[in-house]
């Protein structure tokens, strides 16, 4: 190969790399533990485990984590550059308005990244 073609073609691959270099990425997870008064099981706002300690991995949209990051659409393999960005929201307060109709109440958190 001619030299300046080498050059073109890496140059391309570096201008490739540095768009994903500024993209927004999408892999702050909260893992919550929680109790569901009155008895209800922990599936009734998206969680597992037993009445007594309900786990859930939630986004900032206070929804229940889908896949492996919380984008709004499909994200590269590191999480960034998710089609139409990030899913948005302030995640345990996000979780509890998404089920006021449940009497929620934290054990504790601990942030995914």
């Amino acid at each position: 190969m001619k030299p300046s073609i080498v050059f073109l073609l890496g140059f391309g691959c570096l201008l490739a790399l540095a768009s994903e270099v500024s993209a927004d990425c999408c892999r702050a997870s909260l893992t919550i533990t929680y109790t569901v008064d009155g008895g209800q099981a922990c599936g009734s706002v998206g969680g597992h485990g037993k009445s007594d300690s309900c786990t859930i991995t939630i986004c900032a949209d206070g929804r229940a984590q889908v896949g492996t990051f919380c984008g709004r659409g499909s994200c590269n393999i590191f999480g960034c550059a998710c089609k139409n960005g990030c899913l948005t929201g302030e995640y345990l307060n996000s979780f509890i308005n998404n089920n006021k109709g449940h009497n929620i109440k934290v054990l504790g958190q601990r942030w995914n990244t």
